[in-house]
């Protein structure tokens, strides 16, 4: 299965920046410093890096659902690219929503490792619980690098920094039985109907509207998307754009994260009408 959620790990030799560090509110007005030429480091996240916050909300309504969290993972590595002569130490750093910020790693030299498994993990040292969390919420991990006369500096956004954006998991591959409704005729039935995956929250059915695996040529399934629990089935052709005849979504269908059940809403047009269909898959 592919999860909603495509992370980027941007490498750049850039120059490096300083505060005054005190565990206290996300700076981000950090000042220009010295260079690795200067006895500053110059770092970088490795490119093996990988964070994961991903779940259902309890409604679409993302200002105030709850998340029930299904992948969580971090593994964040921090390595040298040049630089560290004058340097006494390195820290990794988070806050959420460039809140309240706490060092939770700290090394003499380079590379920093930092594993997380539970969101309690992710969330220790923030002041809040999974319950205050919400999809689009952000955690940054930043490097601090400490130099040996005491100063702070914090590697460019582009070099230390790692962010981790909670975010829904779609998890919708499989087999299911599939009842498909019509208003034109009896209800089909298909025992198994394979669900596959196309892309990031994109899949294909097997059957549209009465049509079981092999009856129309060549594929006859059907393209949906799934966007935190909320299923629509964009226009297009029927049997993967075989035929001219328009299938499209009539109204949104949706996903019961306990039991992996959805249903989609969609039309199919023909010269003679226009028939409704709904599909209910109950997950095998």
């Amino acid at each position: 299965m592919k999860k909603i959620l495509n992370l980027i790990v941007v490498f750049a030799l850039v120059l490096l920046y300083s505060c005054e560090y005190n565990n206290s509110d996300f700076d981000t007005e950090d000042q220009l410093t010295g260079t690795a030429e200067e006895g500053g480091a110059i770092v970088a996240v490795h490119s093996s890096t990988v964070g994961k916050l991903l779940g259902v909300p309890s409604s679409l309504d993302f200002e105030t659902a709850t998340v029930s969290f299904a992948e969580v993972e971090l593994y964040m590595e921090v390595i040298l690219m040049t630089g560290g002569s004058d340097v006494s130490g390195y820290e990794i750093t988070k806050s959420l929503n460039n809140g309240l910020e706490t060092t939770v790693a700290s090394v003499v030299s380079l590379p920093i490792t930092l594993t997380y498994s539970t969101v309690d993990e992710f969330l220790d040292g923030l002041g809040v619980n999974s319950d205050d969390l919400r999809i689009g919420d952000v955690i940054t991990f930043r490097t601090k690098i400490i130099r040996t006369d005491g100063s702070v500096e914090f590697a460019g956004p582009n070099d230390g920094t790692y962010t981790v954006v909670i975010s829904c998991s779609s998890d919708m591959a499989g087999y299911y039985n599939l009842t498909t409704e019509r208003d034109n005729g009896p209800d089909a039935l298909f025992p198994n109907e394979l669900i596959t995956e196309k892309g990031v929250g994109l899949y294909k059915t097997e059957s549209t509207y009465r049509w079981a695996v092999g009856s129309i040529a060549p594929d006859q399934g059907l393209d949906f998307t799934d966007v935190c629990g909320e299923l629509t089935v964009p226009v297009q052709g029927l049997a993967q754009g075989y035929y001219s005849n328009e299938v499209k979504g009539t109204e949104p269908g949706s996903l019961d994260g306990v039991t992996g059940d959805f249903v989609l809403h969609y039309s199919v047009a023909f010269s003679t009408g226009t028939p409704v269909c709904k599909g209910t898959f109950l997950a095998q």
